[in-house]
């Protein structure tokens, strides 16, 4: 890790929720609060053997990867989606019960080691079906229950690589963290890279003070896309991107199925976005975020 980066000279050891937020992931799956069930105490971490790690991109692949991730004079990075929020128990049929809206701003900071950091600040809202509008209430029909959907605001610091994705912050202990940017294909003119990150949280037996946790787990499955022929401008030009991004994640507390085995899945689709192009958004996104969330779009 390179000495400039933004962090206290005697950093102090980071919490596990302190770390989720730091990855964007508190707000979206693992255990935010303590499950209700028995869980037994957390077996030790498998190693990954050295065939299972990702391989070292080669600096072309990673010189498109960034280019398609970031603007080339270093200004922030607007990336605007819309998509949809899908829960499935163990054993039932996949069920989608929310619209989902929301932006991102994001920049990167080159490093002297050849690695950048990447800092990203989000905000999305689980949305109704019938008006595609916030909603105060959810219908789960897979407890029969209405649920209260909790907005999102999700920071994120990271470093990307040739070698992968790593946390920005050392991860605590027992916690898991796998990050892959991977060429994916290159179909009609199009380029396709991944970016992909693994976690996994172990789980935790009852005790006197604290109920059972089971262990969670995290993945986001990003695809970006842009056409081929744009990697033949100038270094220094702006190039178009999309993205399909999916997660295939523990439930998240609000859904009252912390107890209950399955998958919650956000499917969404999205460009990426200069940073004056917030019009992009549908207008009502840009007032909600400047109320409930001063300074994002700065």
């Amino acid at each position: 890790m390179a000495t400039h980066h933004r962090h206290d000279s005697a950093p102090r050891a980071v919490s596990r929720r302190e770390w989720l937020a730091g990855l964007g992931l508190l707000a979206l799956a693992p255990g935010a609060t303590l499950a209700r069930s028995t869980a037994s105490a957390p077996s030790q971490p498998a190693q990954p053997s050295q065939h299972s790690l990702p391989s070292r991109l080669d600096e072309t692949t990673f010189d498109e990867y960034l280019r398609m991730r970031t603007a080339s004079d270093g200004s922030p990075v607007l990336w605007v989606y819309s998509g949809v929020f899908v829960v499935k128990p163990e054993g039932e049929v996949a069920r989608p019960i929310a619209r989902i809206e929301g932006l991102s701003r994001s920049r990167a900071t080159a490093n002297a080691d050849g690695s950048w950091l990447w800092e990203l600040d989000e905000a999305g809202y689980y949305c109704a079906f019938e008006d595609g509008r916030p909603a105060e209430s959810l219908f789960n029909p897979f407890t029969g229950q209405p649920v209260k959907p909790k907005h999102y605001r999700s920071p994120q610091r990271l470093l990307l690589t040739r070698g992968g994705i790593r946390p920005a912050r050392e991860a605590p202990a027992g916690v898991e963290f796998r990050g892959e940017i991977t060429r994916l294909a290159e179909v009609a003119g199009t380029v396709a890279l991944t970016e992909d990150l693994y976690v996994k949280l172990p789980g935790r037996a009852a005790s006197a003070d604290a109920a059972a946790r089971p262990t969670r787990f995290a993945a986001s499955l990003a695809t970006f896309t842009t056409r081929a022929e744009n990697f033949k401008r100038p270094r220094h030009e702006w190039i178009d991107c999309q993205f399909n991004y999916t997660t295939l994640n523990s439930f998240v507390d609000w859904l009252g199925m912390s107890d209950n085995g399955g998958v919650q899945d956000m499917r969404l689709v999205g460009v990426k976005c200069r940073a004056d192009a917030a019009a992009a958004a549908v207008p009502w996104l840009l007032e909600r975020i400047k109320v409930d969330h001063p300074g994002l779009l700065a």
